[in-house]
């Protein structure tokens, strides 16, 4: 299950990277969201390298070369921080006026450190050579206070992208812009689902700790399916919404006739 979802995912991250690093460069002299269409291309980078690295066989044999256990779920846990870390700045930059956009942005920067400064402790403390960063090693106390670490800043970051899409879904619609209003009211949706993979992945561990856990085969199939609907629509949407701008940019641009 695993390798089929997190293999998509790859495939729509490598296109998503490179229409979204192609526009970026275009419109690289351009001082309006230049930060936003930077920090989507990064996101869009370091999502394809974390869901790559979230394959099974890509896992182990990053593993065998590294020598290191764990090694490749504390880089898609990293890479899974740095894309909502990203996708904050870039919503941010469209959303906030030029007052408070440097507060905002220095916020969220601030809050993406804090969490890996948080995990990386936790991993060295608690990795071993038959130990795995899964739900399946939920008994395991240092397993699961990294797990609720990343998963509750997924869920926070998630749950601002569904929020600031959403708004902007609704505004961009009332002014007839049709490919964007529907890009952002699809990346809404899939923050929601980020959210949801958070709090499936989320309840199993304190379900867990508190002795009343639901089935693990269930979880170790709803969370990766949450995770894997949640990229790829997150990087379609935020996709549409890049080329509904262009289509808009271009048709201002045009000489009335």
């Amino acid at each position: 299950m695993d390798g089929i979802v997190f293999g998509i995912c790859t495939l729509v991250g490598i296109v998503g990277t490179w229409y979204s690093t192609r526009d970026a460069w275009r419109l690289r002299e351009r001082s309006e969201y230049r930060i936003a269409r930077a920090a989507r291309a990064v996101a869009f980078g370091v999502c394809t390298v974390g869901v790559l690295l979230a394959v099974p066989a890509v896992e182990g044999l990053l593993e065998e070369l590294t020598g290191m256990n764990n090694s490749a779920k504390l880089g898609a846990h990293i890479c899974a921080v740095l894309w909502c870390g990203s996708l904050q700045l870039m919503l941010v930059d469209w959303s906030y006026n030029h007052e408070v956009l440097k507060a905002s942005l220095y916020a969220r920067i601030a809050l993406g450190i804090t969490v890996l400064a948080a995990m990386l402790p936790l991993f060295i403390a608690t990795t071993g050579p038959t130990m795995e960063f899964t739900t399946a090693f939920a008994a395991e106390p240092g397993v699961t206070v990294y797990l609720l670490v990343y998963l509750t800043y997924v869920a926070i970051t998630c749950g601002e992208i569904a929020f600031l899409c959403s708004g902007m879904a609704l505004s961009t619609s009332r002014r007839g812009h049709t490919w964007t209003s529907r890009g952002l009211a699809t990346s809404a949706a899939a923050a929601v689902l980020g959210v949801a993979y958070a709090i499936s992945k989320g309840s199993y561990l304190v379900l867990h700790y508190l002795r009343h856990p639901w089935p693990l085969r269930y979880e170790e199939i709803v969370s990766p399916l949450l995770a894997g609907l949640a990229t790829v629509s997150l990087i379609t949407g935020l996709t549409m919404a890049m080329v509904g701008r262009r289509v808009t940019q271009r048709k201002a641009d045009q000489p009335a006739v």
